[in-house]
């Protein structure tokens, strides 16, 4: 009897402790729960903005010494387009009030980079340089010959306080900027995301002849040193207001830099075979912090 106690004993363990192991197998084989998170890779995203600035811009020193009555002008500028060609002059009248040519300047010959810089002396300027009424400009080009040549694309008026005195030497700095003439006065500006090697451009300006179109172009570099064209964005559509606002997206790109890179509006969409292709806008783009 005793034996037969022994025995079922026995039984009754091994029965349990098989159990057991079916239930830790059973454990080791569950799959995580629904609440666990998965091991995926976050995508990054960088973001950068750019403000849009007339183009292009320079500055004028006019120096008139009364000993010779000599009349030293220098014109420095930026943001032209690489290889072409400007012809500059000095006028009566204002930016806002066109006036005939007083001194035509030498032509202005954009580098590899936008910028341009010339110098002209001229003999016989008895009375000096007015307190007011003249004014520096420089046309599209290359020539002046039509209409879309002769477009002023950027102005300055000249001020000068010692008018009054002409027994002394006077010495004139004007900033070239914006001008009164068809989208010469652009305003506004373009926010960049990059994710997942995609990079979107959202862009608003204002400014633009009603319903007019323009070439838009990202490049390496800077407004202000310009550099090679990197992608050629959709072009924008102005509304009836002048105004474009616009999301444009272009895939492939890995990496965006902190600066280095800007954008460009040019005065209309494709090259014209008679003058040369003005920048009207740019923008540096820089990253946010």
């Amino acid at each position: 009897m005793r034996a037969l106690e022994s025995r079922a004993a026995a039984w009754t363990r091994a029965v349990g402790g098989l159990a057991l192991l079916l239930m830790l197998a059973a454990c080791g084989a569950a799959t995580p729960s629904s609440g666990a998170a998965p091991n995926r890779t976050a995508v990054a995203t960088t973001f950068a903005s750019a403000v849009f600035k007339h183009m292009p811009t320079g500055t004028a020193q006019l120096i008139w010494t009364p000993q010779d009555h000599s009349l030293t002008v220098k014109v420095t500028m930026q943001g032209l387009v690489p290889g072409t060609s400007h012809p500059a002059h000095i006028h009566k009248g204002s930016c806002q009030h066109a006036g005939p040519v007083v001194y035509p300047l030498p032509m202005l010959r954009a580098d590899e980079h936008g910028q341009a810089s010339i110098t002209a002396v001229f003999k016989g300027e008895a009375e000096g340089i007015p307190a007011t009424g003249w004014y520096i400009n420089v046309h599209n080009g290359p020539t002046a010959i039509t209409a879309d040549q002769i477009q002023s694309i950027s102005c300055g008026d000249i001020s000068n306080p010692a008018g009054s005195s002409p027994k002394s030497r006077q010495q004139v700095n004007v900033t070239l900027g914006e001008d009164v003439a068809p989208n010469q006065a652009i305003k506004g500006q373009a926010q960049l995301r990059l994710e997942g090697h995609a990079l979107t451009v959202h862009v608003t300006v204002s400014g633009l002849v009603p319903d007019s179109t323009h070439d838009f172009q990202l490049h390496a570099g800077s407004c202000s040193n310009m550099g090679q064209l990197l992608y050629n964005l959709q072009p924008l559509k102005a509304n009836a207001r002048g105004e474009a606002d616009a999301s444009l997206t272009v895939k492939g790109i890995k990496t965006m830099p902190s600066n280095g890179w800007y954008l460009v509006l040019y005065q209309a969409s494709g090259a014209s075979v008679e003058a040369n292709r003005d920048i009207i806008a740019c923008g540096d783009v820089l990253s946010a912090i």
